[in-house]
């Protein structure tokens, strides 16, 4: 059976590496908007998609390279180690020992609540991952119930677009078996606007941006603690936007001005509305707030500046492949130090003269 301990430090490993995977994707968007990737929306998001996998896999892909990582010393813990005794910096050995026990101690404290601040750090861990478990189940509850309200209107196969009163923004989303479009029943009466909803929702199908987007309001809660969490929904939703504009655009062959139109007038309708889309859904538009009103700006700007969305097919490949390896070896040096090395050896050596010394001085 895994220990507590054990699952807390996986946890604790998972969200370090979400933080250094967002670190490594913010870095990389310098050099990607040096490339043909620039205005190729489409590409992006899959790079991102692809980079998100890593980041998922990286902890057992460390495992796995944990003892080719032992034999080359890539470890954060033992490099700091060796830095210390080659004088680098100064601390008392006692203190500079205890400092590298923090997460241990404070892990142990967690999980056996035997200190005030580990049944607090505990309390509030437990409460903010149950009370994101909440909120993403009222969300899916409120989802349902848009569905379940809706009129079917037309299906094709697992593909249901229904009509609806309840929100004023096209979304869609879906279940275990089927995959739902819905739109606002006014649309009916602006068949401009229809056309190009419709063909957003059914591009985000072929993308497989439904899929993401459940798998990240899953992981969400887990996180909910974690800005780096935040900042990948962000990264997600906006490329998914931004790839979807371009695609309908190529595939309708739409204006930009008429796709511009639409959005704005969905906006319009959404503001003056209470109604409106509930998560985890993939929207037409987001109409609330600053940040969202500042992106609607730039998916129109992007409209108008177009770009074909084509790209070399060995682009991709080219950039996951450090990405790759900056993730990885990222989620390998993080781990924690296993057999005692020689300059851990060494480092107890002079804890152990210290407190020698110290009692000595004192007798």
């Amino acid at each position: 059976m895994i220990s507590p301990d054990t699952l807390l430090n996986a946890y604790i490993d998972a969200n370090i590496i979400l933080v250094l995977g967002a670190v490594i994707w913010a870095a990389a968007q310098c050099i990607i908007r040096r490339t043909p990737l620039k205005r190729a929306h489409g590409a992006r998001l899959n790079l991102l998609y692809g980079v998100l996998i890593i980041v998922g896999v990286a902890p057992f892909a460390a495992l796995a390279l944990w003892p080719q990582a032992q034999a080359l010393n890539l470890n954060l813990s033992d490099m700091i180690v060796a830095e210390y005794l080659d004088g680098r910096f100064a601390m008392a050995p006692t203190s500079f020992e205890a400092l590298l026990a923090t997460r241990d101690t404070l892990i142990h404290e967690i999980t056996t609540l035997s200190t005030t601040t580990g049944t607090l750090i505990a309390t509030i861990l437990a409460a903010g991952i149950a009370f994101g478990m909440i909120r993403a189940a009222i969300n899916m509850s409120r989802v349902r119930w848009v569905i379940g309200q809706s009129y079917l209107w037309r299906q094709s196969g697992k593909v249901q677009i229904r009509l609806t009163d309840a929100s004023s923004i096209p979304f869609s989303t879906r279940g275990l078996r089927r995959h739902y479009v819905v739109v606002p029943s006014e649309m009916l009466g602006h068949p401009a606007d229809l056309r190009v909803a419709l063909a957003h929702e059914f591009q985000h199908l072929r993308q497989g941006d439904l899929a993401w987007e459940g798998v990240l309001e899953l992981l969400r809660p887990l996180f909910v603690f974690n800005p780096a969490m935040r900042y990948w929904k962000t990264q997600v939703e906006r490329q998914r936007e931004l790839a979807c504009d371009q695609g309908v655009m190529q595939r309708k062959h739409l204006s930009a001005q008429d796709y511009a139109n639409c959005l704005l007038r969905v906006c319009t309708n959404a503001m003056q509305r209470q109604g409106h889309a509930a998560m985890p859904v993939v929207a037409l538009v987001q109409a609330k707030g600053k940040r969202n009103a500042l992106f609607l700006r730039h998916r129109v700007l992007q409209m108008i500046e177009g770009g074909t969305g084509q790209t070399n097919r060995w682009l991709i490949p080219a950039l996951l492949c450090p990405l790759a390896i900056a993730v990885i070896l990222s989620a390998v040096t993080i781990q924690r130090s296993g057999d005692w090395s020689q300059d851990r050896l060494m480092l107890s050596t002079i804890v152990n003269l210290e407190r020698l010394n110290s009692r000595t001085m004192s007798n």
